[in-house]
């Protein structure tokens, strides 16, 4: 009798194990449904991040520097369909544009840049000086680099010495040389 009680328990932990097993083992795989699920989930998501501090980039077209930007910090996100990096400031771009360009510095608070398209965005406190002495004072700016187009539908200062206008929205390239103001006023100095 005593063989027979010692033994019921251990084949009811036996039995128990068994069924717990083969409870967990099921419990491991995932449906195709649950697996798809999580391929789209995925797919939407962030591939990874990294961070910068002393930010210094150059950009290099036919073996010709397009521009160099310093910034203080740095965030480069890459996704599956974007790719973006945030720049914190102070941010200055040199811009060294083609043969017979002038070149130009850009200085603002932030830049968004979106390498994809070749799009910088410059936010709070923009400045654009050209060699010639030309400037223009925003708080927000477009640039299109390879179109070589600076755009911006907000409030502006376009000074080319001696003349200074005021206007609501630029577009224009960046050594100034082809531009359009919108709803302008300004004074002009007249010799």
């Amino acid at each position: 009798m005593q063989v027979i009680v010692i033994l019921a328990p251990s084949n009811t932990y036996l039995a128990l194990l068994f069924v717990l097993g083969t409870f967990l083992s099921g419990c491991s795989e995932l449906s195709e449904y649950d697996n798809r699920m999580i391929r789209e989930a995925l797919g939407d998501s962030l591939l990874n991040s990294t961070e910068t501090w002393g930010m210094q980039m150059e950009i290099v077209d036919e073996g010709n520097k397009v521009l160099r930007l310093e910034g203080s910090y740095s965030e480069t996100f890459r996704g599956v369909e974007r790719t973006e990096t945030k720049i914190s400031g102070p941010v200055t771009i040199y811009i060294t544009p083609a043969e017979g360009k002038e070149n130009s510095t850009v200085y603002c608070d932030s830049a968004l840049y979106l390498p994809d398209k070749g799009i910088f965005e410059m936010y709070g406190n923009v400045k654009v000086f050209t060699e010639s002495g030309k400037k223009l004072r925003s708080d927000y700016l477009q640039w299109k680099r390879l179109e070589d187009q600076l755009y911006t539908p907000e409030f502006v200062i376009f000074i080319n010495p001696p003349d200074s206008i005021a206007a609501n929205g630029f577009k224009g390239n960046t050594d100034f040389t082809s531009y359009t103001l919108n709803e302008g006023g300004g004074q002009v100095v007249i010799d």
